[in-house]
């Protein structure tokens, strides 16, 4: 499917909102639709990028009937903390970076990620936020859509 690059993320901040979640019953749109009128207000944004989240608690287990619970984050990266809004330090570390293009409500990719390609690779999952970057060419539940998934990783015990 997609071969994903190796990057060493340097760390960063995330400035946005937040909500418990699980995986069963994912809502992004209440979390994005609070979040959205104060995404002009944000001083220090580092770029025009919008960041959807998962900080779990511990490495999730994911496949059939898998339910982790999460912290989902809609936000934006910034050089340093805002006073009005939540924000969430990334710590710095490897990170697996698939280029995905297709709608975002195809699960595919995800089966790919967590079920083939991990348990295939040299790698194993890693205890920091999982990410996309929605960039530009975002485009939602459009099937010429583009992000970067970023998936932490460290090298297979």
């Amino acid at each position: 499917m997609i071969d994903p690059k190796i990057i060493e993320y340097e760390g960063g901040i995330i400035c946005g909102a937040s909500a418990a979640m699980t995986l069963q019953k994912f809502s992004p749109r209440s979390v994005w639709g609070g979040f959205m009128p104060l995404l002009y207000s944000i001083q220090n944004r580092l770029n025009n990028d919008l960041i959807s989240l998962r900080q779990y608690d511990g490495i999730p287990v994911f496949g059939a009937g898998a339910n982790p619970s999460f912290i989902y984050w809609a936000g934006v990266e910034v050089s340093s903390e805002q006073d009005s809004l939540q924000t969430l330090n990334i710590p710095r570390g490897t990170y697996a970076v698939f280029e995905y293009e297709g709608s975002s409500s195809d699960s595919t990719i995800w089966r790919f990620i967590y079920g083939k390609w991990i348990p295939h690779s040299k790698w194993e999952l890693d205890e920091r936020p999982h990410f996309e970057r929605l960039g530009a060419q975002y485009k939602d539940q459009h099937e010429d859509s583009k992000e970067q998934i970023w998936i932490p990783v460290r090298p297979r015990a």
